[in-house]
Order: structure tokens, then sequence, then C-alpha cells
């Protein structure tokens, strides 16, 4: 299975307002946490093996504390350190699924991954009050090498009570160890370094109550050159969505 790209998850990461809207980190009352939980009804595609996942429930996740540690279901961690409106800095560790040679039917002569966590960093900008430039920088702790990303965000002004709309866009990369550990065929492809993925997506947060809350995602992908002409990989565009139930604490 291939993982989201670290774009991807922060722009997860991003679409409740639990976390939209950061810029209020550091002011939360010392001691309080920001948390909500529910149930999505979520569709992946999986290109590395060539066929479609099944829709599928998962959680919903996602918890900010008042000394700035995050977490989310989609398996981002993390902690903001600045303190200094429109600009957000810390350290991140970002979840990997493991894989195995033997996994898929398209996987024959491809390496493992030892599904360990990465670790790195982010750096957000404000460049208005609407929109942030989205930055990861990360090591990937099971090919040995080096990934990140950039993307921009943007949310729209509203356009009924109760109703969020943001959009997002961006690109991940990855050097040439990541890319060969999971792109890599021995004897017949061997990617180098380069763009993994470009991500574009739409966000829809609905609050039914004060507690209450619908989000919706979609995010459409176009895996890079060295990822797309690998031997595994039979799709290079595919659209990953979900649809949950949250409840805010």
């Amino acid at each position: 299975m291939v993982k989201p790209s670290p774009i991807f998850a922060l722009l997860c990461l991003a679409a409740l307002p639990a976390l939209a809207e950061e810029k209020a980190v550091g002011m939360m009352p010392d001691g309080s946490s920001d948390m909500y939980v529910g149930l999505a009804l979520a569709k992946r595609s999986s290109p590395a093996d060539g066929e479609d996942r099944s829709t599928a429930l998962r959680p919903l996740l996602q918890v900010q504390w008042s000394n700035g540690i995050f977490v989310s279901a989609t398996g981002v961690a993390g902690m903001h350190l600045s303190r200094t409106p429109g600009v957000e800095y810390g350290p991140l560790l970002l979840d990997s699924d493991k894989r195995d040679p033997g996994d898929g039917r398209r996987l024959a002569g491809t390496h493992p991954i030892k599904g360990s966590w990465d670790v790195g960093g982010f750096y957000n900008y404000y460049l208005c009050d609407q929109v942030r430039l989205l930055t990861t920088l990360v090591y990937d702790t099971s090919a040995g090498g080096m990934k990140g990303s950039v993307g921009l965000q943007k949310t729209l002004a509203s356009l009924a009570p109760h109703h969020t709309v943001s959009l997002s866009a961006g690109a991940a990369w990855a050097g040439d160890a990541v890319m060969r550990e999971r792109y890599e065929v021995f004897g017949a492809y061997r990617p180098a370094g380069g763009v993994m993925a470009l991500n574009a997506g739409a966000n829809w947060n609905w609050e039914l109550s004060s507690r209450w809350l619908v989000n919706t995602s979609v995010v459409g992908t176009r895996l890079g050159t060295p990822a797309a002409n690998s031997p595994i990989v039979d799709r290079r565009n595919f659209i990953t969505w979900s649809s949950g139930l949250a409840y805010r604490f």
C-alpha cells in the first residue's frame, strides 16, 4: 500500500477547525485541549497493487493541547514551538506503513519497508489571513533518506453560515534512498530521487452545532515521473476521499 505523501497527511491534519485555526496556538488556557473524535467513511486507491481498496470506516481523531502538542489519526504528531502570530514550526512524527514484497501481486522484487516512524519538522507561514504556506522536511527511518513537501492552503470566504471550505495544493519529493525503497524493482527499474507526487484537494466543514461537525475531503494525486514509471504502478492519477461525523470536546 502506498502511504499518503507528507503534504497530504498535513492537509488532513489541518482539515478540522481544531487545528486549522492554528493562529490561536499558545492562546489556549493552560491545561486545556481541543479535541475531535468521530468516524469517517473513506475510499483510497493503491497504485502499487494496481487495485482499489474498498470503502471502509476509519477513525477521526485530532487533539491539540495548550502546550502545542498535537496528534491525529492520520498518523501525524508534533509540537508547535512558535508563539509568533502567522508563523508555525516544530518537530514532527509521521507514521509509515510497512510493506513486504509478498503483500501484493505487483510487489515481487521490491524492497521491504519496515513501517517505522519518520522524524522531521514543519514550517508554516501565513501569506495573509486566509492563505498559508505548508512545508515539511522528514528523515525516512526505514529507507535512510530524506523526503519533504511544500504546499498552499486557502480558506474561502464563508459561503453560508456554519460552512467552511478550504482548497489546497502541494508537492512531495523524495531522495534516492526513499524513492528506491518504494519503487525500485530489482533487475527491472531503479529510480532516482525527485518529485514523488502532486496533490490538490478541497475540504468542507459543516458545523451542525457547537459540538457536532461533518467533515468531507477530496484529494487528487498525480504521481511524479520516478514513481509513475515503476513496474509496480499502473495508475498515475488517483483520488482519495472521506466523509465523517465528529464530536468536539
